[in-house]
């Protein structure tokens, strides 16, 4: 007996590219990661260093500490989680945005990009710029509290 499946639901698969399902897959890794770890216990915020650029580098890259800072937004506390990483924070509600946004759409039946050239290109220059001035000499005596932690 063959499992028959209702044509709006196949007709809703054709509207989603491979790249989109891998990109809601790939951006909602993360968020599970956390979930996880809370759920088993062994999230430590001043745990390993996990960031492979900075291992390798030295440098200081955009979301260097958004783990650290997730972590403590989840516990409630907004204090440490900007000091750990605002940039990181603020890419965490982007995304939350963005993701709602399309989701919205796609429940009422239109097909949009999950992120457009234009948002995914100032995402990165901010990036770009956030990485820089991060990790520029001196930055952190003037701007410290919203790079993060001092390397």
């Amino acid at each position: 007996m063959g499992v028959t499946e209702d044509p709006e639901v196949i007709e809703g698969r054709r509207g989603l590219t491979a790249v989109q399902r891998t990109a809601v897959v790939a951006s909602s890794l993360p968020g599970v990661a956390l979930v996880a770890s809370q759920v088993l216990g062994r999230a430590v915020p001043s745990g390993p260093d996990l960031c492979l650029v900075h291992r390798l580098t030295g440098y200081w890259c955009p979301l260097c500490g958004g783990t650290r800072a997730a972590h403590a937004l989840v516990h409630g506390d907004l204090h440490a989680a900007i000091g750990y990483n605002p940039f990181a924070l603020l890419v965490l509600l982007a995304g939350a945005a963005v993701l709602g946004r399309w989701l919205l759409h796609r429940r009422a039946g239109r097909t949009r990009p999950l992120v457009s050239v234009q948002e995914a290109a100032v995402l990165a220059a901010a990036a770009a710029v956030f990485a820089v001035v991060r990790n520029l000499p001196g930055m952190w005596v003037h701007l410290g509290p919203l790079l993060g932690p001092a390397g």
